[in-house]
């Protein structure tokens, strides 16, 4: 935004009328004189009405002009803002086991749905630290706690379902997530996770991941995906995929009694994606970070632009004045 610190100087560019006048009224009426043998030459190349004659008086006009300005002191200002306080940081941890195929969260199935929402998720999330884990009979961090959404986005869009993995370990997956957040520094300290079975296999049980999570003061919020019928299952069959009735045990005792040790309560479930939309959309609105915004400005002087351009005009009526007589009789 262009604004100008000295507004008053302006009053001065009143002093361009009475020049002006004085200059094409009364000065005009003088008779001055010239010794110059071809002066009927002169006469014809400049003409009373020639913009050659008026040309010194727009130049000491756009110069007195152009130091006002000057004077005036013209500067762009652009708004700053500085955020001060602590986010949140928060944990994705998503279940990639294999039981993450069933098709009951149409069009998709279950792992698509989570990274759909939590991706949504993320996008919502200002100034907030977010890593992803994932876990099926082991446990990886994916991306550490980052404020690089882009790059986070990118690792949660290649995330795929271990087909080959032979079990869930919902507690190490926990675990792994609490060992990124236990030194951090962040008001709020949280854990998503999403998951479709139970527990099953790896060293650590929900039970001991759940009591770590609560000793360095660490919110989960667990979320169990998938239906209590019988869902769509792919099988492949040669060079085929079939899919068939299946029911996926999903324990829902271990995920309430996680979130009843870490103070949320009890944990969410989701039949579908509406559902998990719903119940990440809560957690959005329940985590929220406290940030104080402060604004400030930032300046750039303009006012040497308009006192260099006054200096090169003056220059160039000095040389005009210098070269060629203007006041013809």
């Amino acid at each position: 935004m262009l604004e100008y610190v000295n507004p008053n100087w302006f009053w001065l560019l009143l002093l361009i009328i009475p020049y002006l006048l004085y200059e094409l009224l009364w000065k005009s009426k003088k008779q001055p004189t010239i010794s110059f043998p071809q002066i009927e030459i002169l006469k014809k190349a400049a003409g009373k009405n020639s913009f050659w004659k008026y040309l010194p008086i727009i130049l000491r006009v756009l110069i007195f002009t152009l130091l006002i300005f000057s004077l005036a002191r013209p500067r762009l200002s652009y708004k700053q803002q500085e955020i001060k306080g602590k986010g949140i940081d928060i944990m994705l941890t998503l279940d990639v086991s294999g039981s993450m195929q069933a098709i009951d969260f149409k069009p998709t199935n279950r792992l698509e749905a989570a990274k759909k929402v939590a991706a949504e998720f993320i996008e919502k999330r200002r100034n907030d630290r977010i890593g992803l884990v994932k876990f099926a009979e082991n446990a990886y961090t994916q991306c550490p706690l980052t404020l690089d959404y882009n790059i986070l986005m990118s690792i949660l869009e290649k995330i795929e379902i271990n087909k080959e993995a032979n079990g869930t370990a919902i507690g190490l997956g926990l675990a792994t997530a609490v060992a990124r957040l236990k030194d951090s520094q962040a008001k709020s300290k949280v854990i998503i996770l999403i998951t479709d079975g139970r527990n099953n296999t790896g060293e650590i049980s929900p039970e001991t991941a759940a009591e770590l999570a609560a000793t360095y003061d660490i919110k989960v919020y667990p979320i169990g995906v998938g239906s209590k019928s019988l869902v769509n299952f792919p099988f492949q069959v040669g060079n085929r995929i079939q899919y068939r009735k299946v029911k996926i045990e999903l324990d829902m005792d271990s995920l309430n009694m996680i979130a009843a040790k870490t103070g949320t309560g009890k944990a969410s479930l989701a039949t579908n994606t509406q559902q998990l939309e719903s119940i990440i959309e809560m957690i959005n609105k329940m985590e929220k970070s406290e940030l104080k915004i402060e604004n400030y400005y930032e300046y750039q002087e303009l006012f040497s632009y308009f006192l260099a351009a006054a200096l090169l005009l003056t220059f160039l009526e000095l040389a005009l004045r210098t070269l060629i007589k203007f006041a013809i009789p």
